[in-house]
């Protein structure tokens, strides 16, 4: 057996062990899957949507909706960063017992999160026929923010998975991080309530805006993605990409070293 072949089933070995170590010990397995995003849009929704009147300051129809089209690919980003970067510390016995590709390591734990991604697919599905909206031919155009957002989170993975290694406090940094990061991204608010003379440069510098309404514009609206904000998403998921996997080229022997 060739080397690129044993990487391969080494790769889909860990992603099914990194799919089955999110489902076997909890009593509902894959359920969990779809209420999880189920649930967070519910309780974004009331907080926001109701209580705190939102989606009538915004006047945004079918708030619940408005929300998953956000919620959905920002939660597989945000678990595809942090499973990533886990990844040397989550299989450090296996990377210090036999010569295994560091990649197939990290690109197994994406590729398991990817799996519990697509799943929240079908709740953008549910909640467009609650709230009948009709499909249109813009919806052909939805996997071009998400290819973008899981490009961007194999980069951040890659950039994060020796750093966590090197420096331990690096995760819950990230999670602190991202919560900043997301309040500051329309996911609970659409980009129109953002200054008109700011919006052009906020959709330049936030990659999930590009994301987030190239989701939202063909499932809510039926309208294609905003080309701009969606071009500069995909710099940025170049960008992280690049100096991620060199950052961990770089890296990762030394940080196995550490394990």
């Amino acid at each position: 057996m060739s080397l690129p072949r044993r990487q391969i089933d080494l790769f889909l070995r860990l992603t099914k062990t990194g799919i089955a170590r999110q489902t076997s010990q909890r009593l509902l397995g894959w359920g969990w899957w779809l209420i999880e995003p189920l649930a967070m849009i519910s309780v974004y929704a009331l907080i926001f949507g109701g209580l705190l009147g939102v989606s009538r300051v915004s006047r945004i129809d079918a708030y619940p909706l408005f929300l998953a089209c956000a919620l959905i690919p920002w939660r597989w980003f945000n678990l595809a960063a942090l499973r990533g970067g886990a990844a040397l510390t989550q299989n450090a016995s296996l990377l210090t017992s036999m010569p295994v590709s560091r990649d197939a390591i990290v690109l197994s734990e994406q590729a398991a999160v990817g799996v519990q991604g697509l799943t929240g697919l079908p709740v953008l599905a549910i909640f467009m026929v609650v709230y009948d909206c009709v499909p249109t031919w813009n919806l052909l155009f939805v996997p071009i923010p998400i290819a973008i957002m899981v490009l961007l989170a194999v980069g951040v993975g890659y950039l994060m998975c020796p750093l966590s290694v090197i420096i331990p406090d690096v995760a819950n940094a990230w999670s602190v991080s991202m919560r900043v990061v997301w309040f500051m991204s329309p996911g609970l608010y659409s980009l129109e309530q953002f200054p008109e003379r700011w919006r052009e440069l906020y959709s330049l510098l936030n990659p999930f805006v590009g994301i987030f309404e190239g989701v939202r514009r063909p499932v809510h609206d039926g309208l294609p993605p905003l080309w701009g904000p969606l071009g500069a998403s995909f710099v940025w998921a170049v960008i992280a990409f690049v100096v991620g996997r060199w950052v961990f080229k770089r890296l990762s022997p030394v940080c196995i070293r550490m394990l």
